[in-house]
């Protein structure tokens, strides 16, 4: 009997060491990727609230400058968002197929709760009124990251279904890639639906490429430090031309613009990569938001538009700019709690969904 609980002790103990050393290897771990997608979350609700703030104030000089700098988050946040998650999908697939296990696993973490958050303030907000209206709902249309991001995990299960060489892969969802852009620009889209595409790339050839930089690993380390005041640097003066520069861009034409501002996205993304790579501290307060971070994403606009049109504050504050700035508090504070039981709630209506799936 003791023989037997020597052995089932050491198998346990090889098993946590084998799982400690893969999380060793990777590039980015869980933690730091729930830290990352937090600061992710926040930036993009910053800049939606940034560019809501002119809607009631009028603001100039460096107060406009300021606003416009928190503005040009939302486009950072998303970076990193689709940086995570094209690494996020290779990792979870490894060494196996594209199977039905995989496919509903995503379906269950993605699709699910964007189909019950949104589809709730749909009806909340008065129902479809026609099938065109559900379509719209359905393929994420009206939420254009979700739309990119549901394109891409097609995109990505159907090359990895079909070619089984990595450098093949890559290529293959780099054109996928690229064809889809272009089809959103040549279709006058907003360039916030393309201009970030190319960081999921990004993520896909982090995760693919991984074994590599693990043997390798001290001739990174060496040129990481120079790596990270290089890509510092550019981003300052991405920033500066960002908040500054205007006159400067002008004198591009729109495709040239388009070219420096996937440029700006690769600079930020890279960076963003390294500091990923070496950061390996939790950092519980981004890593709550981060683990909810999708659900923050659907669930504040609509709670912000509820708070900011209630006549309640304006009522009870005389001073206006008071009361606006108690309904952003309460807009940020409700977001958080909703989004955290919607998350509860969902996950564990999806485990028992799973549960009776494999059943």
């Amino acid at each position: 009997m003791e023989l037997t609980n020597i052995k089932y002790t050491d198998e346990k103990e090889i098993k946590n060491s084998n799982s400690n050393e893969n999380k060793r290897k990777q590039l980015i771990s869980k933690d730091t990727s729930l830290t990352f997608r937090g600061i992710a979350a926040v930036m993009v609700i910053m800049s939606h609230y940034a560019e809501w703030y002119s809607w009631f104030v009028q603001t100039e000089g460096n107060r406009e400058i300021f606003r416009v700098a928190l503005t040009k988050l939302g486009v950072y946040g998303v970076d990193i968002f689709f940086l995570l998650s094209g690494y996020a999908m290779v990792k979870s697939l490894g060494d196996k197929k594209i199977n039905l296990d995989f496919i509903f696993k995503k379906i269950r973490n993605i699709y699910i709760p964007y189909f019950i958050i949104t589809g709730a303030i749909e009806l909340i907000s008065g129902g479809f009124t026609s099938f065109h209206d559900f379509w719209r709902f359905a393929s994420g249309h009206d939420y254009w990251y979700m739309n990119v991001l549901f394109v891409f995990y097609i995109g990505f299960m159907i090359i990895y279904a079909l070619l089984k060489k990595t450098p093949l892969r890559i290529t293959a969802f780099g054109i996928f890639t690229y064809i889809y852009s272009y089809n959103l620009y040549k279709n006058g889209m907003h360039e916030f639906w393309y201009v970030s595409n190319i960081t999921f790339v990004i993520g896909i050839i982090t995760a693919e490429f991984e074994k590599f930089y693990n043997n390798k690993r001290k001739i990174a380390c060496a040129i990481y430090l120079i790596l990270i005041i290089i890509l510092s640097i550019a981003m300052y003066f991405v920033v500066k031309s960002g908040l500054y520069g205007q006159e400067t861009i002008s004198l591009y034409t729109k495709e040239q613009q388009i070219w420096l501002k996937i440029g700006a996205t690769i600079i930020w993304t890279l960076l963003i990569l390294l500091l990923a790579i070496k950061w390996r501290i939790k950092e519980k307060p981004a890593a709550f938001l981060g683990k909810y971070s999708l659900y923050l994403y659907l669930t504040h606009t609509y709670i912000f538009m509820r708070v900011i049109n209630s006549p309640a504050l304006a009522d009870t504050l005389s001073n206006a700019n008071t009361a606006l700035m108690a309904k952003y508090a309460i807009s940020a504070v409700f977001t958080v709690i909703v989004s955290a039981l919607c998350g509860i709630i969902i996950t564990r209506l999806t485990k028992m969904i799973d549960f009776r799936y494999r059943l």
